[in-house]
């Protein structure tokens, strides 16, 4: 549920073979778009979606420098694009003034991806980059005020891990894939502690059962480390003996439903 083109459409061949190899059915493949930037643009995804339709699912990416234009989502949504890519906001991702865009991609049963936490400084020269407008409770307002908006953070929020899983937990609507360095940085004994409730837990969304029920799989990462994140998320599985059915949730199970209602054939 999350990847990049980057440098640009020309690395996909390498991503069919790995995903071949490893039983990956389709990958997400997030636009990145700020003033200056120099890669995985919209038009590497347009171009993947054209050659590789069975393979490729394109999220736009949106420049939310530029001046706000709902119609834009129309635009995307013509293109092909199923749903959306945020980063490097001018303002914090709960401003009023990105709302005309929630309320159109609701409206277009279009999910958002959001990047979350610190964001790398390549490319980035252009912009100025305040993390602090990328924090996950942001999505927690966002979750709240469009209901039938599906929402995906990226990294867990990284370093903002508790603030993300709360977010999570009274959000039906609020998801969130554990790309990036969290899976190599922390112990899966520490990624459990943030994950902690269950069916059987009071305090939970109303909608899921479980924490892990609103984690979607990604990897962010070049084709030749997809299955060292394929390892680190079974590492997790593991060691906190998590159920065969919330393995099946989060690698397969959660994605499929959140494009099946963004109309992709999965």
């Amino acid at each position: 549920m999350h990847n990049h083109l980057m440098p640009d459409e020309r690395v996909l061949t390498e991503y069919e073979r790995v995903a071949e190899e490893l039983g990956i059915e389709k990958t997400v493949f997030l636009g990145l778009e700020w003033p200056g930037c120099p890669m995985s643009c919209n038009n590497a995804i347009r171009a993947a979606m054209k050659s590789r339709p069975g393979f490729v699912v394109g999220f736009a990416g949106v420049n939310l420098w530029e001046p706000v234009d709902p119609d834009k989502i129309d635009r995307f949504r013509d293109e092909g694009f199923v749903g959306l890519k945020f980063i490097i906001p001018p303002a914090p991702y709960h401003d009023e003034r990105f709302y005309p865009y929630y309320e159109r991609a609701e409206k277009l049963s279009m999910p958002i991806v959001f990047h979350l936490g610190i964001v790398s400084s390549t490319g980035t020269d252009s912009v100025r980059v305040d993390n602090n407008f990328m924090r996950p409770v942001y999505l927690d307002t966002i979750a709240r005020s469009f209901r039938g908006l599906t929402l995906i953070g990226a990294h867990l929020g990284n370093p903002w891990y508790e603030e993300a899983a709360m977010s999570a937990r009274w959000n039906p609507n609020l998801f969130f894939d554990l790309t990036g360095s969290l899976l190599k940085k922390k112990k899966p004994s520490y990624i459990g502690e943030l994950l902690w409730w269950n069916e059987m837990t009071a305090y939970r969304s109303p909608k899921w059962p479980g924490a892990w029920d609103q984690i979607v799989f990604g990897t962010d990462t070049a084709p030749g480390h997809v299955a060292g994140m394929i390892d680190d998320y079974t590492r997790v599985f593991d060691e906190l003996e998590l159920s065969g059915d919330i393995r099946l949730s989060v690698m397969s199970g959660t994605g499929r439903a959140i494009l099946r209602a963004a109309g992709v054939a999965v």
